[in-house]
């Protein structure tokens, strides 16, 4: 359809306004702009090579106006776009479309207020994740291809795809997510696309967000804490189908098998050859629901009796803990730090990965290459010279062939290609170096990469990279609990904040057993093996050996 102002009566062509394509070599900034930094990004100059969207605000250079040497040939001031004709220039455009405005000629001081009125955030509100979420999604539904998008926006293929995900996720999640205590970013809200629709999964997510998890991490969480519990029922329905006794504690009178064992010359500790026995049952800690702990409630008919209770086992504490000494971390940390220690190495990868996509290389990366390369810190020194063998090296984006990269590589780009190795061998050394990375986190066990090098490695990414990174590209690394005890030099305590522990061991509790209560980690026979070898042996025996039937300890 085509119109013409003449067609509608009551549409007027205004007087002294006009839209022009104006070449570029007669346009300058207006000589009072107020603005100090034009925040040129590569991004921007993409979006505006891609498809000029905004036309340029320009007035007639006054006749009267002294002109200094080499600005002879301009025509007319931009008042406002000075950020796209800089972009413009920058990208040696031709020509800018720019709406001639006359009505601001001589009006010198409305020129000064149409560059606060422009500029104010008071008068200009950003588009929120959502509301960007919902633009994408529905321009990529209008026709809109992934690279136009990706060209006409300036942002990145994988922005691009997140917020494509996170326009499609329901008003319902919406909503839940709105109601949570978090400014979202797109990479965000498409975290959530996989829980669309589920109250109980984002119920569990906003816990994690209020008690100051990233997003990533509370996602990650959940999807493992949603799969264990799928793996827990799987294995329950597979005892209870082999007829295995399944309780939801362990009963008073029962003895682990393994604790029979020791007790039980000859015994066998395997559960496939107590199918038949009467008393044989298993049930599960609260910390580790796909490892089944079994256990007999009837041990005589294996020939153990228990020995008598004497006074001092009498006078004595039936419930008595064996608690960990010092900064010894409790059995259920220990179980819950080596799920999150492989878990948060996964994100943070996953986060370098998109960060050596960068083409310039931030201010600290240099002096922090330097420093790695002058002092040598043990996952430097044992595997530097391995980072190019690693599939690391490979996720990271480090170039097949060196040498043509670095024909054409500046001074920063070089930096990142170094940046790079160095990364490879921290966080090879922190978690795939060999079983030992899983207590990378403790201070007191060994790893391939001790707790106070991954610290160093953390800080540096946390403390002193991410305040130079900005978030129109990239966020920061955000760390997860278990990291950040590390960045502060403290001992992990868990996911669970201190103010909150109470609260959620009660709740635990509910579901925990009563012998593991009165026993402590000494009668965790059954759980995580490797764990269990932190035990000494002599506790674990003490759990059952001098218990009577029932259920005190003895002597």
């Amino acid at each position: 359809m085509s119109l013409a102002p003449s067609d509608l009566p009551d549409v007027a062509v205004p007087e002294n306004l006009f839209l022009w394509h104006i070449p570029l070599k007669y346009l300058t900034h207006f000589p009072d702009n107020v603005r100090e930094d034009y925040g040129i990004t590569s991004a921007f100059c993409k979006s505006l090579l891609a498809k000029q969207q905004v036309v340029l605000t320009a007035i007639p250079i006054p006749d009267d106006y002294d002109r200094q040497e080499g600005e002879e040939g301009y025509l007319f001031w931009v008042t406002k776009g000075n950020r796209r004709l800089e972009g413009g220039r920058r990208l040696k455009l031709e020509t800018m479309l720019c709406l001639v405005d006359l009505t601001m000629a001589g009006d010198r001081a409305g020129l000064f207020i149409d560059q606060l009125v422009e500029n104010d955030g008071d008068f200009r509100l950003p588009l929120s994740a959502f509301e960007q979420a919902q633009a994408l999604f529905q321009a990529h539904q209008a026709g809109a291809t992934r690279t136009e998008l990706r060209q006409r926006t300036g942002r990145t293929k994988e922005q691009i795809s997140a917020g494509i995900a996170a326009g499609r996720i329901s008003e319902q999640t919406k909503r839940a997510a709105r109601a949570m205590d978090h400014v979202w970013t797109l990479d965000d809200i498409a975290l959530l696309s996989e829980f669309d629709g589920d109250d109980a999964a984002l119920a569990r997510i906003q816990q994690r967000i209020d008690w100051g998890h990233p997003v990533a991490y509370a996602v990650e969480t959940v999807r493992d804490e949603l799969a264990e519990e799928a793996e827990h029922d799987r294995i329950i329905a597979k005892l209870e189908e082999a007829g295995v006794r399944v309780t939801e504690t362990r009963p008073p009178e029962a003895f682990l098998l393994q604790t029979l064992a020791h007790l039980v010359d000859g015994f066998d500790p395997e559960p496939d050859q107590h199918a038949a026995c009467a008393g044989h049952g298993a049930f599960f800690y609260s910390y580790n629901k796909t490892e089944p702990v079994y256990y007999c409630t009837t041990p005589t008919e294996h020939g153990y009796t228990a020995p008598e209770p004497s006074n001092a086992s009498a006078a004595s504490s039936p419930r008595e803990e064996a608690k960990p000494s010092g900064d010894e971390p409790s059995r259920k940390i220990v179980i819950e730090g080596r799920n999150a220690w492989p878990r948060v190495g996964t994100l943070r990868q996953q986060w370098l990965a998109e960060f050596f996509q960068r083409k310039t290389a931030p201010k600290p990366v240099l002096p922090f290459v330097t420093k790695m390369l002058v002092e040598m810190p043990s996952p430097v020194r044992d595997y530097l010279t391995s980072s190019r063998c690693s599939a690391l090296y490979d996720e990271f984006g480090g170039p097949a062939d060196p040498d043509h990269a670095l024909q054409d590589a500046s001074t920063g780009q070089q930096a990142m290609m170094l940046l790079r190795l160095i990364a490879v061998a921290f966080e090879h050394q922190m978690t795939r170096a060999s079983q030992d990375c899983k207590n990378t986190w403790r201070p007191d066990k060994y790893s391939p990469c001790s707790a106070e090098d991954a610290a160093l490695w953390l800080r540096f990414l946390v403390n002193t990279l991410g305040p130079e990174l900005g978030t129109r590209t990239l966020q920061p690394y955000q760390p997860a609990p278990i990291e950040q005890a590390l960045i502060d030099g403290v001992p992990y305590r868990g996911d669970t904040p201190v103010d909150q522990a109470d609260v959620v061991e009660e709740a635990a509790e509910e579901h925990s057993s009563t012998a593991e209560s009165r026993t402590g980690h000494a009668s965790d026979g059954g759980g995580d093996e490797e764990a269990d070898s932190e035990v000494p042996l002599e506790a674990e025996r003490s759990d059952d050996a001098g218990r009577g039937f029932d259920g005190a300890k003895a002597a």
